[in-house]
């Protein structure tokens, strides 16, 4: 494919698009951030074995960005992972998702991401299914959320639950297991007690594209750089966090030539939910 053929246009996002939130990284490019962006990813050329994922939260509204996303990744023929939050999803809704990203297409992996996707802590860190709330509570909106779910996209709807800002409490891992999950998705470090857990894994993300907290772009951008190559360095999978509400059009410039290099550059595997679900013990 011509990939530069393929991204005339910006998959529809305009130059000047900039989302309502978004960090301060993405408001303009970065100087000469593609050679930069080269020079981190090439100390990995010739490592035998560069695994990746990547993860896309807040799905349930659809739009110009979440086509414009589907597309890019279509283009690469890479695996999404599609964190939907059910409470979110009417039938217009549903429907104006499934014209950017069929139910037939295997690239897409649907799961679920928390029910409503809204703060329940009276302090610190938010978390929708954190400490401070009854575990009834919490239960019924899981059960509710993955009863709605499972009947939009049957058979097509994955095992795996994330939780809102990634953040889950030890005893909320119970309820998962007991509703049949087998995995959740959430950011290093993993919640205490998933490692005793004898059936949920964590398919571990890693780095954080677009809800960065910087407020110097050049600097975040450097740091985003280092985080990726010392990531890529690592013997585990790279996991990549993506929110499209949030990517201007710098960001989707971003996002295509890093798939680029990673898919032409270090030819890497890239994974989809539905393959480390079945060999959790290989990536």
């Amino acid at each position: 494919m011509n990939y530069n053929k393929a991204y005339t246009g910006n998959f529809g996002i305009p130059v000047n698009h900039r989302p309502r939130s978004c960090s301060v990284l993405w408001h303009e490019p970065a100087i000469a951030w593609e050679a930069q962006l080269r020079e981190a990813l090439e100390a990995s050329v010739g490592k035998p074995h560069v695994a990746v994922f990547f993860r896309a939260d807040d799905i349930g509204i659809g739009g110009r960005a979440f086509h414009a996303l589907c597309e890019l990744f279509r283009s690469f023929e890479v695996p999404l992972a599609l964190g939907v939050i059910p409470s979110w999803l009417s039938k217009g809704r549903q429907q104006l998702l499934f014209e950017s990203a069929s139910l037939s297409e295997t690239l897409w992996g649907w799961y679920q991401h928390g029910w409503r996707h809204i703060n329940w802590e009276p302090t610190g860190k938010k978390s929708e299914f954190g400490d401070h709330r009854a575990l009834e509570k919490q239960r019924r909106d899981i059960q509710k959320g993955q009863i709605k779910l499972k009947g939009i996209f049957g058979q097509y709807m994955l095992p795996v639950f994330t939780p809102p800002w990634n953040r889950i409490s030890h005893a909320t891992l119970d309820v998962l297991d007991e509703l049949g999950f087998k995995a959740i998705s959430t950011a290093d470090p993993a919640p205490p007690g998933i490692e005793a857990s004898l059936h949920l894994i964590n398919l571990k993300v890693n780095l954080d594209l677009h809800t960065r907290k910087g407020t110097d772009p050049g600097s975040d951008y450097r740091l985003l750089l280092h985080e990726l190559s010392t990531l890529l360095a690592g013997n585990e999978p790279l996991g990549i966090m993506i929110h499209h509400q949030r990517m201007t059009s710098f960001a989707f410039q971003f996002l295509f030539k890093l798939l680029y290099l990673l898919k032409e550059i270090l030819h890497s595997q890239f994974l989809s939910f539905e393959e480390m679900l079945k060999k959790p013990n290989e990536h």
